[in-house]
């Protein structure tokens, strides 16, 4: 099977409108402005998938591992991200949120309805902040959203803990 070629520029992965139609059907990537992109988890996943090929403007590929240290990559945050989309997620950036995902119910497209989860990931090592804490439930309540916690352990195993108010 061919893969389908992404081009890195200026910091984005951006998609021929016949490709992008593909994988857009399947939840990924986005229209911005005039370009057709996907986000460095969603790469990162089609890469590990086998899915895509990734050429700078040198022609030159780009691994998993070259876009991880390039860019930095939170491997933890990527982990999540494979986990929710095996299982059959749409997941999205959760920026505007300050969060890292939003996630929408299986089967639920983007503009379809809203996500109904909030993720925020975190590594065993990392320490907790109540206030931090309590400032993401306030977020995820006011958006009618549910707070869900992704800790990843030792041996890279995700456990997941979801949070929301109560009215009492």
């Amino acid at each position: 099977m061919n893969k389908i070629i992404v081009k890195f520029v200026k910091n984005n992965f951006i998609l021929e409108e016949n490709f992008w139609q593909s994988l857009n059907s399947k939840g990924f990537g986005e229209k911005v402005e005039s370009n057709f992109c996907l986000n460095v988890y969603e790469v990162l996943f089609l890469i590990n998938k086998n899915k895509i090929k990734v050429i700078d403007y040198k022609e030159n590929e780009l691994t998993f591992e070259n876009i991880l240290s390039k860019l930095k990559v939170d491997f933890n945050v990527y982990l999540v991200y494979s986990d929710l989309t095996k299982k059959g997620y749409n997941v999205k950036s959760g920026f505007r949120y300050g969060v890292d995902f939003r996630i929408y119910q299986k089967g639920v497209a983007v503009g379809d309805g809203h996500s109904e989860w909030l993720v925020r990931v975190f590594s065993h090592k990392d320490k907790f902040n109540i206030s931090d804490f309590a400032s993401f439930n306030r977020v995820s309540h006011s958006t009618k959203k549910k707070l869900l916690n992704a800790i990843i352990d030792i041996e890279n195993d995700i456990t997941y803990f979801e949070s929301s108010w109560t009215k009492m």
